[in-house]
């Protein structure tokens, strides 16, 4: 056999490891090594995996090479991985096809913001959402905070308020932006984290606040789920959905976290994550369709949450099945 791939897959989760790669010595320089992780990579996408993972040793530059031809990029350093002390370079490379059916041109500039303080993933989400369709738009921690400041539900289980998404589709109207909110659980979305009673009145008073303001001003506000198939609907309009999920799933928190969805190529999300420090990556990641219907959903009644920004220029009516 002039040479062999291992590709291991394992239930419950969208990434996939490259576990062997092996090419005979006379086999070598004849493109063999390429069309083993041409295969590889397809075989991922076709388990709906949406992130490859491997492991190559330290010194084996040709192998290296080969990997960042393909796209794969550096993710860390094992010490000592293998028998004979050498270190293991980790490698990774993200499956979203950037030129695939639901990659929308005005979403493939998409730039990332990542979150300076611990609670506005959703105004740093908005940020996101805001800058894919109008790039003037200026993501620093002031505007950060200024969102923060008007999107905030005052409180939630404990430390500073979250932002639900009434009050972050107000924010987005306030600056000129076109919005649609699916929220099924209305009001209640984050009222279950908190016990004290005065707390629930003061979220269930600014909530209500928010939600006047966006009928009065025409908003649609749907109490329907958020489904993947009313998400990629959206993004083939041009519009960029932030979506509220569990970080369950991904991070082992049992904590909601908005993230702004930017492209689905048939097969995979393409997600920008707040929580990814800006400079440390691109902070995207990939999300296979199988899996976004797993972390799409909050709390023990796995409520789901969904804000649609759409262009200054535009007003297009949002379907009522998201």
């Amino acid at each position: 056999m002039p040479g062999a791939c291992v590709v291991l897959l394992r239930r419950g989760t969208f990434v996939a490891r490259l576990y062997s790669l092996a090419v005979a010595p006379q086999a070598r320089n004849s493109g063999l090594a390429s069309a083993l992780v041409t295969e590889a990579l397809a075989h991922a996408r076709r388990a709906g995996c949406a992130l490859l993972r491997l492991e190559s040793r330290a010194d084996n530059a040709g192998a290296h090479r080969l990997f960042r031809r393909f796209g794969f990029v550096p993710s860390g350093r094992k010490i000592a991985y293998y028998e004979d002390g050498a270190d293991a370079i980790c490698f990774q490379k993200d499956l979203f096809d950037d030129k695939g059916q639901g990659a929308h041109p005005v979403l493939r500039s998409a730039r990332h913001y990542g979150q300076t303080l611990d609670f506005t993933c959703g105004p740093c989400a908005l940020l996101i959402a805001m800058s894919a369709l109008d790039p003037a738009t200026v993501m620093d921690q002031a505007a950060e905070i200024r969102l923060w400041r008007e999107a905030t539900t005052v409180f939630m289980a404990a430390g500073h308020g979250g932002c639900g998404p009434f009050g972050l589709a107000c924010a987005a109207l306030h600056r000129g932006f076109d919005v649609s909110v699916y929220a099924a659980a209305g009001s209640s979305l984050f009222m279950d984290s908190v016990r004290e009673p005065h707390k629930k009145r003061v979220i269930q008073r600014v909530e209500d606040d928010f939600q006047a303001e966006l009928l009065a001003r025409g908003v649609p506000i749907f109490a329907l789920p958020v489904s993947a198939e009313g998400v990629i609907e959206q993004l083939r309009l041009g519009h960029v959905p932030i979506v509220l999920i569990s970080l369950w799933r991904l991070h082992r928190e049992k904590s909601p976290h908005w993230v702004a969805i930017v492209g689905f190529d048939g097969a995979v999300f393409r997600v920008l994550d707040p929580m990814a420090r800006s400079g440390e990556s691109d902070g995207g990641m990939s999300v296979s369709l199988a899996e976004f219907k797993k972390i799409a959903r909050y709390g023990r009644r796995r409520q789901t949450a969904a804000v649609i920004i759409a262009s200054k220029k535009e007003v297009s009516p949002c379907p009522q099945n998201m």
